[in-house]
């Protein structure tokens, strides 16, 4: 069990990462990662098969999803000005 300090330490960090986010205009969500998204991940090459479980390995593979589909959204629409 994490000490008194240990949990104040970890709750400084969360704020300064929080500050960090808000600065530069990011913010969290949670998000439900399905089949079908399990799916594209695997076939564009951004998670191997049995890889489903390690959480890490799945939020770097959404990010590279997540980019890929953002780049792609800006090509097929032209910016506006």
């Amino acid at each position: 069990m994490a000490t008194l300090a240990e949990r104040r330490r970890q709750r400084v960090r969360d704020t300064q990462n929080w500050r960090a986010r808000l600065k530069r205009g990011a913010i969290v969500l949670p998000v439900e990662v399905d089949g079908e998204v399990f799916d594209l991940m695997v076939r564009y090459g951004f998670l191997t098969s049995g890889q489903e479980t390690d959480r890490r390995e799945v939020a770097g593979a959404l990010e590279k999803l997540l980019h890929r589909a953002m780049v792609a959204l800006r090509r097929e629409r032209p910016k506006k000005i």
